[in-house]
């Protein structure tokens, strides 16, 4: 049987990969983010706030643990005393004419300062449209990695 050019190009080239092993100065070395993330987590749904006239406020919290090599309670977050400080700083907020963007900013920067256990964060504020000047719906992120850490993948 007689096979075409392009057969036998084919057939030498897929022969060439199952043959010959690729060399370890071309390998890839596989990301360690990669290889394990553990993150959580949670929302806080129609939280009503007085800054820039009234709103409701969707907070969606996520945050990526630092890589611990074994699960001990003292490496992970009880998440209700966080709840409770995010609507603590949101209360007490000096600035009530603060960009929404600002304010998230200080939120998830707060945030990020007290957990050490974090290696990522994102915050995301969901603002609905509010009898004020602003018509629109809006939202506003704000997204932390440390230093050497892992940002999260989702």
């Amino acid at each position: 049987m007689l096979l075409s050019p392009s057969k036998k190009f084919l057939i030498l080239v897929l022969a060439s990969l199952l043959i010959l092993p690729m060399p370890a100065a071309i390998a890839t070395p596989l990301d360690p983010c990669l290889l394990r993330e553990e993150s959580f987590g949670f929302t806080i749904d129609d939280y009503a706030i007085e800054h820039q006239d009234w709103a409701i406020l969707n907070i969606a919290v996520d945050f990526r643990y630092v890589d611990q090599p074994t699960a001990q309670r003292s490496n992970y977050i009880n998440f209700v005393p966080l709840a409770a400080e995010i609507e603590r700083f949101l209360r007490e907020y000096p600035n009530e004419t603060d960009y929404w963007e600002i304010m998230n900013r200080n939120l998830a920067e707060s945030i990020f300062a007290d957990h050490p256990q974090m290696s990522a964060l994102k915050v995301k504020l969901d603002i609905a449209k509010s009898s004020g000047e602003e018509p629109y719906s809006r939202h506003s992120v704000v997204s932390l990695t440390r230093d050497q850490g892992c940002p999260l993948t989702q």
